[in-house]
C-alpha cells in the first residue's frame, strides 16, 4: 500500500484475520473454505464476490491455492477482471487440475523446480511462468526472535536448561522425512545424553511419530508440538535445526527463518534445498533417507563450534540475500503492472 496500491484480502477467515486489519487491509470474509473445487461453497457464493469484486473496482485478483484458483477463474469470466496464481509447490495431476486449468494471466513460480513441474507436468505455457522466489521479513523476525526469552521458552515446554535441543520445523507429512531425524537423536544419545528433539508442525504422521518417539525410549527426549503462528519462540530453544526431506521441496521457508536467525542448519541434500545451502559453507547437506548422516553433521557442530558458528553466520547473511521482501515486492508488482497493463490493453 505504501507504492499507492489498494490491497483487499478475500478469504474463508483464519488466525492472521485482526493482524491484516491492523495492517490496513481490507479483509472480506466468505464461507468457501473447502478442499474441493468442485464444493458448492464456491458457487453459492460465487455471485456475491463477483458483486463484490465490481463494486470494489477491483483490477486484479490474486489465487494462491488450487480451490481459490478455480474461483478466481469463474469470477474473472464473470466480471473480466484478469487474475494471476502462486504455485506455491508441486500439483498432482488429478482430475480436477485437468478439468480445470485455472492458471491465470500469469503463474508464479517459489522456484526453477516449481518452473518446470508447471510446464512439464501441467503444460503451463512458459511465456505465462515467473519465477519469484519467497521470501521473509528478516528484520522484523529477527525482532520477534530476540525479544524472546530462550529459557523462559525451554521451561514452558519442560526442556532442560542444560540440554541439545535439536529441532525441526515442517509439515508432518511423510516426505518430510521425520523418522530419520528421530532415529539419528536416538544414536545420539548415548554420546549427548542430554539431547531433546522438538518437532513442530501439524499432519497425518503426528501420532505415528509420537508412536516411533515412544519406541525409541525417547519420551523423556522429545516432543511433537502444534504449529504456531509465531515460531520465534521455538526456534529460541534450539542449538541446531534439522530439515530431513526425503523429497523435492518447493521452498525450504523453515530453513530460511533458521538461518536468519543464525541457527546451525542441517537438510538433506535434494532439490530446491541444496540451491540453497552450500556444504560447510552455510550449511550442512546430508543424505536423503539417512539417520547415519544427520548423526555425523550434528556430532560435527557439537564438536567444532567455532567453524559452526562461521558456517551459521554466512547462512544468515544468505538467507538475508535470497530471501528479501523488498526484492520479492518488487518482482511481483511488475507481474501486477505487465497483467493489468496487458489487460487494459485488450479491452
Amino acid at each position: 500500500m505504501q507504492k499507492g496500491y489498494g490491497m483487499g484480502i478475500l478469504s474463508s477467515g483464519g488466525n492472521m484475520e485482526e493482524d491484516l486489519k491492523k495492517k490496513g487491509f481490507d479483509v472480506f470474509k466468505f464461507p468457501i473454505r473447502t478442499k474441493s473445487e468442485l464444493s458448492p461453497k464456491l458457487y453459492w457464493n460465487l455471485m456475491a464476490i463477483s458483486n463484490l469484486v465490481k463494486n470494489e473496482q477491483i483490477d486484479l485478483m490474486h489465487a494462491h491455492t488450487r480451490v481459490t484458483q478455480v474461483l478466481a477463474f469463474f469470477i474473472s469470466k464473470i466480471t473480466k477482471v484478469p487474475f494471476v496464481t502462486t504455485a506455491h509447490g508441486f500439483y498432482k495431476p488429478r482430475l480436477g487440475r485437468k478439468l480445470f486449468g485455472c492458471w491465470g494471466r500469469r503463474v508464479i513460480a517459489i522456484s526453477p523446480l516449481v518452473a518446470d513441474e508447471l510446464q512439464k507436468t501441467h503444460r503451463v505455457d512458459p511465456k505465462k511462468i515467473r519465477l519469484i522466489q519467497n521470501a521473509i521479513d528478516g528484520e522484523e523476525f529477527q525482532k520477534k526472535y530476540y525479544e524472546k526469552n530462550s529459557s523462559l521458552e525451554r521451561h514452558q515446554l519442560g526442556i532442560p536448561a542444560d540440554a541439545l535441543v535439536v529441532g525441526s520445523i515442517s509439515r508432518l507429512v511423510q516426505d518430510k522425512g521425520h523418522e530419520y531425524l528421530v532415529e539419528a537423536v536416538q544414536k545420539l544419545k548415548s554420546k549427548f545424553p542430554n539431547i531433546f528433539l522438538i518437532i513442530l508442525g501439524n499432519g497425518r504422521e503426528k501420532e505415528k511419530l509420537e508412536t516411533l518417539i515412544q519406541t525409541s525410549g525417547l519420551e523423556d527426549h522429545a516432543r511433537v508440538i502444534p504449529a504456531v503462528k509465531d515460531v520465534t519462540g521455538i526456534l529460541s530453544t534450539m542449538d541446531i535445526f534439522v530439515h530431513p526431506a526425503t523429497y523435492r521441496e518447493g521452498f525450504g521457508f523453515s530453513i530460511a527463518e533458521a538461518m536468519v536467525v543464525k541457527k546451525p542448519v542441517v537438510a538433506t541434500n535434494i532439490w530446491v534445498i541444496n540451491s540453497i545451502i552450500q556444504d560447510r559453507i552455510n550449511g550442512f547437506l546430508v543424505e536423503p533417507k539417512s539417520a547415519a548422516a544427520i548423526v555425523k553433521a550434528v556430532k560435527f557442530i557439537v564438536e567444532n563450534p567455532e567453524q559452526a558458528k562461521t558456517i551459521a553466520e554466512n547462512g544468515q547473511k544468505m538467507a538475508f540475500k535470497l530471501c528479501s521482501l523488498d526484492r520479492m515486492v518488487d518482482e511481483i508488482e511488475n507481474v501486477y503492472e505487465e497483467v493489468v497493463d496487458e489487460s487494459r490493453q485488450s479491452k
